[in-house]
């Protein structure tokens, strides 16, 4: 009868053991699974989510996929200073790849759950693999009750809603009275806010405009910034010449008060002058029509357009021009009418006068014949012995060179040349120009 007795003694002190030893980890009754939990199975399939406020979720919250309940919670733990969540879903339940993970209030009395559901207005993608995590950016919690109630008590005590009903009598006393001027401000607002909007395509150019030139500056930055580097010497330099600069913008002023006063006295003599240039202006007026015409032909003098576009074919042609600036040409030409001039000057035949045919200074051109019988006188004789030799004969004064010139060539419209000498006289002798020519 003893024997029973230490049994249960040891039974007992067991089981004291066991229930000391296990106390430390036991946090409740819902550390533990309960019956009738979803997702609990061998067979759940088993996912973490990373949250940074649980609320008062607790271990055997349901899971919730578009308000269905597929899941519980198995346990929370702390990682990396938020909360790490790990529950299960049952079998047969896919949890899309975007899955958002969102802790919300069941009911008003507490009641706590996790909801696993695709971004909103997004369609499911993929499939979740099983030990996969969602991460703390997918991750959210609704306010409870609590916080709710709480947000709205300090709005209603502290946060100025009592004040409400004073700015609303203060509003409506500075509007007393001045319900014209408040409708008139109305009216030019609604005006305002119309032409603004009429203007909207105008503003809109104006702002990208600007966006343009904004780039522009952004693209030119390196010159830009050298400029503004360049500026302050420049300024410098300003500086130093503002004496110089001062005392030149002063004597442009005394100048243009002096050039005032020679116009003021000068006025009725600037006017008579004015006055006296207009024939000569208007004159020069009428030659205007032709003097296009004038200047034309002066680029191609002597030719005409006319004798250029039937005559010349290219871009350019030759002209040979004999240019006679003697003294005897000019006195019978420029210095006509004046004490200079002479008409009778002997003048040398240009190309174009009658007589320059018959003119040249090259013996080439002149031909040669022998001189006539009794061109030259004899010699004479020596003198007797003890007579003094004649006299030499008196020295040549006109031409000297035995040479006859060519025959002149006729000339169309001109006088017959003068009767052929006289048997027995000598020919006369050519030495240049023609006396009287």
């Amino acid at each position: 009868m003893s024997r029973p007795k230490p049994v249960r003694l040891a039974i007992a002190v067991g089981s004291c053991v066991a229930l000391t030893a296990s106390g430390c980890a036991f946090q409740g009754v819902n550390s533990l699974p309960l019956p009738g939990a979803v997702g609990r199975g061998s067979e759940a399939t088993v996912y973490h989510v990373e949250i940074a406020n649980v609320a008062t979720l607790e271990p055997n919250s349901p899971v919730m996929m578009n308000d269905v309940v597929v899941g519980s919670v198995r346990s929370l733990g702390v990682r990396d200073w938020h909360a790490d969540v790990e529950f299960s879903v049952q079998p047969g339940t896919v949890v899309p790849a975007n899955a958002i993970a969102s802790i919300g209030q069941t009911s008003l009395l507490g009641s706590m759950h996790l909801a696993i559901n695709p971004p909103v207005g997004q369609p499911p993608e993929g499939k979740l693999p099983a030990g996969a995590t969602i991460p703390l950016n997918d991750s959210s919690t609704y306010p409870t009750t609590e916080q709710t109630l709480g947000s709205l008590a300090a709005v209603v005590n502290g946060g100025g809603l009592g004040q409400v009903g004073d700015v609303i009598h203060n509003f409506s006393a500075a509007l007393n009275g001045r319900e014209g001027d408040i409708r008139s401000l109305i009216t030019r607002l609604d005006t305002f806010v119309g032409t603004l909007d009429a203007q909207r395509d105008n503003i809109v150019a104006s702002i990208q405009g600007l966006n343009r030139l904004a780039t522009t500056f952004a693209g030119q930055r390196d010159v830009i910034t050298r400029a503004l580097d360049k500026i302050p010497p420049a300024l410098d330099v300003l500086i130093r010449e503002r004496p110089r600069l001062t005392t030149a913008l002063q004597k442009l002023g005394t100048f243009s008060d002096t050039a005032n006063r020679f116009v003021n006295d000068s006025q009725a003599d600037l006017v008579a002058n004015l006055k006296n240039m207009e024939p000569a202006f208007k004159a020069l007026a009428d030659v205007g029509p032709d003097l296009a015409a004038v200047l034309e032909y002066a680029v191609h003098f002597p030719f005409t357009q006319s004798f250029m576009d039937r005559a010349i074919r290219g871009d350019y042609y030759n002209l040979f021009a004999t240019i006679d600036l003697t003294v005897p040409r000019l006195k019978h030409t420029l210095m006509l009418g004046t004490r200079w001039a002479q008409e009778d000057a002997g003048l040398v035949p240009a190309p174009g006068d009658p007589q320059y045919l018959n003119y040249t200074y090259d013996p080439l051109k002149t031909g040669v014949n022998p001189p006539p019988p009794g061109a030259f006188p004899p010699a004479p004789d020596a003198p007797p012995p003890g007579e003094a030799p004649p006299p030499p004969p008196p020295a040549a004064t006109g031409p000297i060179l035995p040479v006859a010139p060519p025959a002149p060539l006729p000339i169309p419209g001109a006088p017959a040349p003068d009767a052929a000498p006289a048997p027995g006289t000598p020919a006369p002798i050519f030495a240049g120009p023609y006396g009287g020519h």
